[in-house]
């Protein structure tokens, strides 16, 4: 089946994109979280380029969409954008890297645009990024087709403040004060071994912390690189410990948002948007861990990228199955995995499977 070259990884992926989007419309509005990952392979692969570790691999982006329910439940893949790093482009102006299309940045905006031509007349969505999504391309090409979004803030930028005064996005949000405080559970990290990576997200053990919010509109001044820009108005939002325990890395997030944030309770809201960007990374661990698609044996970058065509439904459902049974864990098992699969399990295990619970752990056992 990999190695029929008469249908490409696209066309393996194009059914579950299809009932991603449906589950979407039922719902009316979802999260369409983005994030990149490095998906590394031990030997020489044909097609492959160099990753962030010292083995070839190739870079995934994929765009996850959730509801907005309490629990985030993980609805589908809704794009996946995969490619592979190319060597060194040679010394280039800022203006010139902005504008390569073959650029990562620019693949962050292909994924949105493409959520959002599949959500059109269908469903609301609200992009969700790390700060890799923050780009002024990123930021400026989402409101030009009207994508809704909560970025987290990586660069301190040129802003105009409420007063139209000029200064940056840090010294705007470290000069609010707090609107309102409230409890949130941060769960447990551990330690990155990619030093971007611990430097960024640091070690921490699971806690609850209770954070401050408090938010501001903002106008970002366009980036000397792109005079031709128009400059973008945006809400900027602090959410951040008061009293940090000296022992643990504090909780501060700034955020880029569309979002209104003229209540306390929308304020919140732009918060636990945010905070469903766990979900795609629990995406990820099902996906090389329960899938185990790292250990793949296939010879070529186009082999591998239909794998993951085929795996990434198959995380999904592990992701569901565990979101279910984490909420409701007593429900139906065919609300985790379909009557065939339930009857494959008794069969193999000679017991019945009665909840969702039941078939989360027969599936476990299958390694």
């Amino acid at each position: 089946f990999l190695r029929n070259d008469s249908f490409d990884w696209t066309d393996v992926l194009k059914p579950h994109v299809e009932a991603t989007c449906a589950r979407a419309e039922q719902l009316g509005e979802c999260l369409a979280i983005h994030d990149t990952t490095n998906f590394i392979f031990k030997g020489e692969r044909d097609g492959l380029g160099p990753t962030s570790s010292k083995a070839q691999g190739f870079i995934g982006h994929l765009s996850l969409l959730v509801g907005t329910d309490e629990a985030r439940t993980p609805l589908g893949v809704g794009a996946i954008n995969q490619y592979v790093r190319a060597g060194r482009k040679g010394r280039r102006s800022v203006g010139e890297r902005l504008d390569d299309k073959t650029s990562e940045g620019q693949r962050w905006l292909a994924g949105a645009a493409k959520i959002n031509e599949l959500a059109e007349d269908r469903f609301e969505c609200v992009h969700v990024a790390d700060r890799e999504g923050d780009t002024f391309p990123f930021l400026s090409g989402m409101l030009e087709f009207g994508g809704r979004f909560v970025i987290r803030v990586a660069q301190n930028r040129r802003v105009r403040d409420k007063d139209d005064e000029l200064t940056r996005s840090h010294e705007v949000v470290l000069a609010l004060k707090a609107e309102s405080s409230f409890e949130i559970a941060v769960s447990k990290r551990g330690k990155r071994l990619n030093p971007t990576q611990a430097w960024s997200h640091p070690s921490r053990e699971g806690r609850k912390v209770t954070v401050a919010i408090a938010g501001t509109p903002v106008c970002i001044a366009v980036p000397l690189a792109r005079r031709k820009a128009m400059e973008i108005e945006l809400n900027l939002v602090r959410v951040w410990e008061e009293h940090p325990d000296p022992n643990e890395p504090s909780v501060e997030w700034i955020l880029w948002t569309t979002e209104p944030i003229g209540t306390v309770k929308q304020l919140r809201r732009v918060v636990d948007i945010y905070r469903a960007r766990w979900v795609i990374e629990e995406f990820f661990k099902a996906l090389k861990t329960g899938c185990q698609f790292e250990r793949r044996q296939l010879e070529s970058f186009d082999k591998l990228s239909t794998a993951l065509a085929l795996f990434a439904p198959v995380a999904w459902k592990l992701l569901l199955a565990r979101s279910v049974v984490r909420t409701a864990p007593d429900r139906p098992p065919d609300r985790v995995i379909s009557p065939l699969h339930i009857r494959y399990l008794e069969g193999k295990y000679g017991k019945p499977i009665r909840t969702a619970r039941d078939a989360l752990y027969s599936m476990a056992k299958l390694g």
